[in-house]
């Protein structure tokens, strides 16, 4: 479109309506996952579940939430968005989207180059994103520098009536409250708190590649809180679902953890779930347990459920649990700080 001006700003208040327009008709699209991130939803199964709900696009969920709008002729036709992770001058980018139209892939370059400029003037460390795995995204990432180091598969575990004749939950739900101990013939859960963080950490150490491990980088001190904040351990869906409460549990096994579970509670759409396995572990029996735990709300509004791609005992925990896989993402992270440190190149001198 010759002559057209495009502009990039901040975005406003008065922009809630455009944007969640915006928002809701891309993710609804046919090709949503290649002019958004593409994290999956599952949009089939419950029409009134899509990420255009679950991550509403005027709404700042942590300080300093930045969050950029491209403009042509008045018109929104870009957003891109990210938060700031806690306990770290990290960002994660949780929206990038573009109306449809001949300039989508112009439009989501440089909003993603203008979101990295503003992110030199905050000196963040590091950009973190989830993307769909398919060419647009990963070739729009990896210009800006982006670099790819992980997958995971979205599992979807549909809504499940806990009153019906057949519902296998409805034995443990209607005699053990959220929170009570797990049925007499299920493995001993315990909640997970500060003390349990070194057990925890070696968990996810024996589960995850050193060469993942380095860039994630995160050691004993950073599991303190799994029982109150859903931030660690990362994944695509913590930084974009909206948490109304938190639990963790983990399964002891010969003096370690064998097994973690972590439980995000969300108001009006599905629920979270992430978990770690230690190979040997009956990682089945283990989610069994936290299925009972998590309650009737969870099973009625369906879970949602990421789990690394390199975490086979996860992957057939899952499986064997009812849950059922709808997509999978890339994770990407860009190096900041170690670019702006560099020495600079001088003129050799004698």
């Amino acid at each position: 479109m010759i002559g057209t001006k495009r502009t990039i700003r901040t975005a406003r208040l008065t922009d809630r309506q455009a944007l969640a327009d915006l928002s809701r008709n891309v993710h609804a699209s046919f090709d949503a996952h290649r002019r958004s991130l593409g994290v999956p939803a599952p949009t089939t199964e419950s029409p009134r579940i899509s990420l255009s709900t679950l991550i509403p696009s005027w709404l700042p969920l942590r300080a300093p939430s930045v969050h950029l709008v491209a403009e042509i002729d008045g018109e929104l036709v870009g957003s891109c968005r990210a938060i700031e992770e806690p306990h770290r001058e990290d960002w994660v980018i949780t929206e990038l989207d573009a109306a449809d139209g001949a300039l989508a892939a112009e439009i989501r370059f440089d909003l993603l180059g203008a979101l990295v400029e503003e992110g030199a003037k905050h000196e963040v460390g590091r950009f973190h994103a989830a993307c769909a795995d398919v060419r647009e995204n990963l070739e729009l990432f990896g210009q800006s520098g982006f670099m790819a180091y992980a997958q995971e598969e979205i599992w979807w575990r549909p809504p499940q009536q806990l009153h019906g004749p057949r519902s296998w939950l409805r034995s443990f739900v209607s005699r053990e409250p959220k929170g009570s101990a797990a049925a007499d013939d299920g493995p001993e859960l315990q909640a997970a708190g500060a003390p349990d963080a070194w057990h925890l950490f070696d968990l996810w150490s024996h589960a995850t590649p050193p060469a993942i491990a380095r860039i994630e980088g995160y050691g004993a001190a950073d599991w303190e809180g799994v029982g109150q904040e859903a931030i660690v351990p990362r994944s695509a869906l913590n930084p974009v679902l909206h948490f109304s409460g938190v639990d963790a549990w983990f399964m002891p096994t010969e003096q370690r953890a064998g097994g973690f579970v972590q439980h995000g509670a969300c108001r009006g759409g599905p629920h979270y779930l992430r978990f770690l396995v230690r190979e040997g572990v009956d990682g089945a029996r283990l989610l069994n347990a936290a299925l009972a735990r998590i309650g009737g709300d969870a099973i009625g509004a369906g879970i949602l459920s990421p789990v690394r791609t390199y975490e086979s005992a996860g992957m057939r925990a899952a499986e064997a649990s009812g849950f059922e896989p709808i997509g999978r993402v890339t994770l990407l992270v860009r190096e900041v700080r170690a670019q702006v440190r560099q020495a600079a190149m001088v003129p050799a001198t004698r």
